[in-house]
């Protein structure tokens, strides 16, 4: 199961992403200044975003991997002319 990075990524997200929304719910409810809680909210919101992006880089760098290994086909290389 660990090998599907799309799956356990996914997971991943969503369980961050509940929590941002719960923690969010929690900031809006408390007695912070207006100014404090936009602010922490557009934080949570900047590392939603963040999680979004390595969750990506870590599918695509393990798709990556995993397709130049089990390539039959040989890539040529091509050369500079300098």
């Amino acid at each position: 199961m660990l090998e599907d990075t799309v799956l356990v990524g996914g997971i991943a997200f969503l369980a961050l992403a509940g929590l941002a929304w719960l923690a969010m719910e929690k900031i809006t409810h408390s007695d912070l200044s207006a100014r404090a809680k936009r602010l922490l909210t557009y934080v949570l919101m900047a590392c939603l975003g963040l999680a979004a992006v390595a969750v990506f880089s870590w599918h695509s760098e393990n798709w990556k991997a995993k397709s130049t290994k089990n390539s039959m086909i040989e890539r040529p290389i091509i050369r500079q002319i300098v």
